[in-house]
């Protein structure tokens, strides 16, 4: 035990910037506490009016005696969010990790490792529940005027609600991993094991949410309503079975019904975590062991070959190449970056794709989106949705980061700054123009929208992706995280990528609502988002022309 809290307190200490660094200077301390209340000041209104909206639906739930539903929910919500980002957390802490070849011939079993990168895991889950489920939890003992027991209980079921989901998580990425070491490119057989549990986790999702509202058809939902009681819990929890127990734990914490369940939901959390001990024990070693090789081609070239492979391309495209290449080849770049970035159809149709109506859904939308009436807040909200999809990925504002502690080397290549900028740029501006194409062509699949509406969401996108990126490489030129010992931390553990996020939803936000207020045009609406974000993208070019080449300069001097 004492060897295991020894290897977690470490494992914390080096898994981010997040939890501080001894070996700061005051300078970056004072930094980091900046901008952890900064970050705590842009996420209080999301909670106030979290808080504001439980309250209010409180309120109208409590007539028909169905209030337990919202705790109900809370839990149901995070279970999925831990599962879904736990199969990325597990991925990058358990296997991608570059601690690995060092923690292997220390005289650690398999179970202290794993239980110590699995309390880091479950550590990044719980600011996840501070964010989703402890506004809900307050506001609803509040309203409800709760006792001291309810709170007791709350907490109790805040600590342990993620480790089920975790170890379901861990399970399924502990049983695909373990047949790395048989595939001869492991690097490539990463990928494709990566790609088949992210895709078998949204298969998962698809299938218990379709399972649950199935059930909530007219007659029972209507049944529902004459027990009163908080009978939908039962439906609501389904979506995630062990959260039924919680909520009943928490909803009943007054009598027995409560203590009896709070005992069986901590059982079988005890339960789950010893099936992941087991199944690590078995497993763990097996996949992780020889993790860092890699394969190589030991074939000999005549002359003619080398003459034929070798080809002289221009400076700026093999550096831009290089980018790509990287992100396309390095397991934890690929999952984070490259796959995240085309899944984002996906998660948005999971919702319809799940209902038992199906195909249904998108004629219901398809019929608004075609309404010529709202043209115009149509091309915003797409523009919008794509400013959201580009700023939350970290190709951009990762893109210094990623070169670690090896970006010196780009003081020597035979390239200016500028087009190493450039080339940074456009790699995460490609990538983004892919995904675009990829919602504009869904969009038009199943929504069937008018043509000319398609073509000037990808005009006016195009401006937009390109501010993201600008303003991503701009915030990671003035806050690289160059010292990591893990690709995972670079993209996962990277404040950049929030940073990044908010000051582009926000100026995407707004648009969209001046374009909702003054009801403006089609064509006054795409004017007015050319002209503003084709002034903002210039300026910030020049902005990286100029300034950001001489802080590109700076870095590591």
């Amino acid at each position: 035990m004492s060897r295991f809290i020894a290897l977690t307190k470490v494992l914390l200490k080096t898994s981010g910037d997040f939890w501080g660094n001894k070996k700061s200077d005051k300078n970056s301390k004072l930094k980091s506490i900046s901008l952890k209340l900064l970050l705590a000041a842009c996420f209080l209104p999301l909670a106030i009016m979290m808080g504001e909206f439980v309250s209010s639906l409180y309120e109208g739930l409590s007539f028909i005696n169905q209030q337990g539903v919202i705790l109900s929910f809370g839990f149901v919500l995070v279970s999925l969010v831990a599962f879904f980002f736990g199969i990325f957390y597990v991925m990058g802490t358990f296997y991608f990790s570059m601690d690995i070849d060092n923690l292997l011939p220390l005289p650690f079993r398999p179970s202290e490792i794993l239980g110590a990168k699995f309390v880091v895991v479950l550590i990044y889950e719980y600011i996840t529940e501070l964010l989703v489920l402890l506004p809900i939890i307050i506001v609803y003992g509040f309203e409800s005027g709760a006792g001291a027991l309810y709170y007791i209980f709350s907490t109790l079921i805040f600590l342990t609600l993620p480790i089920i989901p975790l170890v379901l998580a861990s399970v399924i990425v502990m049983v695909i991993m373990r047949f790395t070491g048989i595939a001869k490119n492991k690097d490539r057989f990463r990928i494709v094991g990566g790609i088949l549990i992210l895709f078998l986790s949204l298969g998962i999702n698809i299938f218990i949410q379709r399972t649950s509202q199935s059930t909530l058809n007219p007659e029972t939902l209507q049944q529902m309503f004459v027990e009163g009681n908080n009978s939908l819990v039962n439906i609501v929890s389904g979506m995630f079975p062990s959260s039924k127990i919680a909520s009943l734990a928490v909803l009943e914490s007054s009598n027995i019904t409560g203590i009896t369940n709070m005992a069986i939901f901590i059982a079988m959390s005890i339960l789950a975590i010893g099936i992941f001990i087991v199944v690590g024990e078995g497993l763990y070693l097996k996949g992780v062991v020889g993790i860092s090789e890699t394969k190589s081609k030991r074939k000999k070239l005549s002359e003619a070959e080398i003459d034929k492979i070798v080809v002289q391309n221009s400076v700026f495209k093999t550096y831009l190449i290089k980018e790509l290449k990287i992100l396309f080849r390095t397991p934890a770049y690929f999952m984070n970056c490259v796959l995240m970035n085309f899944l984002w159809p996906v998660f948005l149709l999971i919702p319809m794709l799940a209902s038992p109506q199906g195909i249904g859904n998108f004629k219901e939308l398809g019929m608004v989106i075609n309404n010529p009436r709202i043209a115009a807040l149509v091309v915003v909200v797409g523009f919008a949705l794509i400013v959201f999809i580009t700023s939350n990925s970290p190709i951009a504002c990762t893109s210094i980061s990623r070169e670690g502690k090896n970006f010196y080397i780009n003081k020597y290549l035979p390239i200016s700054y500028k087009k190493q900028i450039v080339a940074k740029v456009l790699s995460a501006f490609i990538l983004g123009i892919i995904s675009m194409v990829m919602l504009l062509v869904a969009l038009l699949i199943l929504f069937e929208p008018p043509k000319i509406i398609v073509v000037l969401i990808g005009l006016v996108s195009l401006l937009g992706i390109l501010f993201s990126n600008f303003v991503g490489i701009l915030i990671d030129l003035y806050r690289p995280k160059l010292d990591w010992d893990n690709e995972q931390k670079a993209v996962k553990q990277n404040m950049n990528i929030l940073l990044n996020s908010l000051p582009c939803v926000l100026i995407a936000a707004i648009t969209v609502f001046i374009v909702f207020k003054f009801k403006l045009s089609l064509v006054t609406a795409t004017i007015l988002i050319i002209g503003v974000f084709g002034t903002i993208d210039f300026m910030l070019f020049r902005v990286l022309m100029t300034k950001g080449v001489q802080i590109y300069n700076n870095i590591n001097n």
